[in-house]
């Protein structure tokens, strides 16, 4: 603030300043206060800085444009995570850490593998110096070589049905393409193969198949890889089953009539309050009848499905549908089958077995039923070979037939009552001598000792009457034996 003098006269007294001064002064203290913070703080504090981007542009430098662009990306790469949300960046963390220690087992494996290797060559050198000190031919511990099954190509397809990706998390459907793999596996090995196909194959699967397992399904045998649905899988597996690469048809698939091997299931009687829980919980759609105009050459396995299959049928296309949901999305597979005009069956798993859960399997579990119905001709020999037991499954024959030492409830109840009676009277006719005997020994005990008598005859016990001990000891000679009170 800007100091005021004051004019002074010549004597030293100081002059009255006007009104019009006064007033002067005032609005310039009122202007000062008023003024911004900016321009009283000194130059370089409190001041924000200019950006990089202004001070290039004032000094002209075209170098600095480049520096810009980057700038530009990195700002659009922060907005991109920031529309990441908090679950999928955990989920890309674990992810990256799981590359990491993938790659920790896969030396570990291999080292392991090495060692291995080194312990089996010491070994196979020692035996050869030992059986050449020894005159010998060495004896070398090798497993037995598998022997190759000869296998006949069946015409029956098998369709797995892929369509369901959006229903299924990331971890579901990399258990999905496991149990692909599972399905090649079990159809390289097994007596009768069939044809596979994989519909609707695309989207993370593929992707999966391209990168993680580095495009092992292009040497896969007796497999084919479509884009279309079911429907279109169905028409070319048709065709290739009718060619000379079909197959043979063995006596177990030409047993019965053309289209006989579906038939209608038993209506399940349910009581008033599960058909209450029923409607209450909106699960499966109600199943209804196939129509006339189905298509028969085609059969989706759905365990929602009122009829059952029965047996294999040649030249026919059965889809399974390649879904993990948990059970959350009901009847969905039987809906899109209905759409499309096709039959649908469910495997005869009441029909042989007792299950204490729902008859829904994974895709590799239905899949390796079909292939040892083939091998063996019955359902209950497949079902019980492949069936996990945590599922709790027995067969129907093993349920009805007792084991070996059970009977039935009704005789065993019987048998126990006529035993029960049988050693009533038995104690009735061992207590009754016993009695008597009793009562005829009271009075030679006031004669004299009595007769031992039994096994503890040997043990020089005597036997008292009923308000004594039940056996004792001989008394001494000239010692009376001691009467006691208590009643055994």
């Amino acid at each position: 603030m800007e100091s005021i003098e004051e004019p002074i006269d010549a004597d030293g007294g100081m002059l009255e300043t006007g009104a019009s001064e006064k007033s002067e002064i005032q609005s310039r203290e009122n202007l000062d206060r008023n003024a911004p913070i900016d321009e009283k703080l000194p130059e370089g504090r409190g001041q924000k800085r200019p950006a990089d981007d202004d001070s290039n542009t004032e000094g002209g430098n075209d170098s600095d444009g480049a520096n810009g662009a980057n700038d530009d990306a990195s700002q659009d790469a922060g907005t991109e995570t920031e529309k990441l949300s908090k679950n999928k960046l955990r989920k890309l963390k674990r992810r990256k850490m799981w590359e990491v220690k993938k790659q920790e087992k896969k030396g570990l494996r291999k080292e392991k593998r090495l060692k291995q290797q080194e312990r089996k060559r010491l070994e196979r050198e020692a035996e050869m110096a030992a059986a050449a000190a020894e005159g010998r031919k060495p004896v070398f511990n090798e497993p037995p070589k598998r022997q190759p099954v000869s296998a006949t190509k069946v015409p029956v397809s098998v369709i797995i049905d892929c369509q369901f990706e959006q229903y299924m998390m990331e971890k579901e459907l990399v258990s999905l393409g496991s149990q692909i793999t599972r399905c090649y596996s079990d159809n390289r090995n097994a007596q009768f193969p069939v044809h596979i196909f994989i519909s609707s194959y695309g989207g993370q699967m593929k992707e999966r198949f391209e990168t993680v397992l580095k495009n092992q399904h292009e040497h896969w045998k007796n497999v084919r890889f479509t884009q279309g649905n079911f429907v279109d899988a169905a028409s070319e597996a048709k065709t290739l089953m009718q060619g000379p690469e079909g197959g043979q048809v063995i006596e177990l698939l030409s047993q019965g009539k053309e289209g006989d091997s579906v038939s209608m299931s038993e209506p399940t009687n349910f009581t008033k309050k599960q058909q209450k829980q029923q409607k209450q919980q909106k699960t499966a759609p109600v199943p209804e009848p196939e129509a006339d105009d189905v298509d028969k050459s085609t059969v989706y396995l759905t365990a929602d499905s009122p009829y059952t299959l029965e047996r294999l049928e040649p030249n026919t296309s059965y889809v399974i549908g390649g879904i993990i949901d948990k059970n959350r999305e009901k009847g969905l597979c039987y809906k899109i089958a209905r759409q499309k005009n096709v039959r649908t069956a469910k495997l005869p798993i009441g029909d042989f077995m007792v299950m204490q859960s729902r008859h829904v399997l994974t895709t590799n579990h239905v899949m390796e039923i079909m292939l040892r119905w083939l091998e063996t001709g019955d359902w209950g020999t497949a079902f019980m070979k492949v069936i996990p037991t945590r599922k709790g499954g027995k067969l129907k024959e093993d349920e009805e037939t007792p084991e070996m030492g059970e009977e039935q409830p009704e005789e065993a109840s019987k048998e126990v009552g006529s035993k029960s009676s049988a050693v009533a009277t038995q104690d009735i006719e061992m207590t009754e001598p016993t009695v008597i005997q009793s009562k005829e020994s009271a009075a030679p005990e006031q004669q004299g000792v009595p007769e031992v008598e039994g096994d503890n005859s040997e043990e020089g016990l005597q036997k008292n009457s009923l308000d004594q001990q039940r056996w004792s000891a001989p008394p001494e000679d000239g010692v009376e034996a001691p009467i006691t009170d208590n009643i055994s």
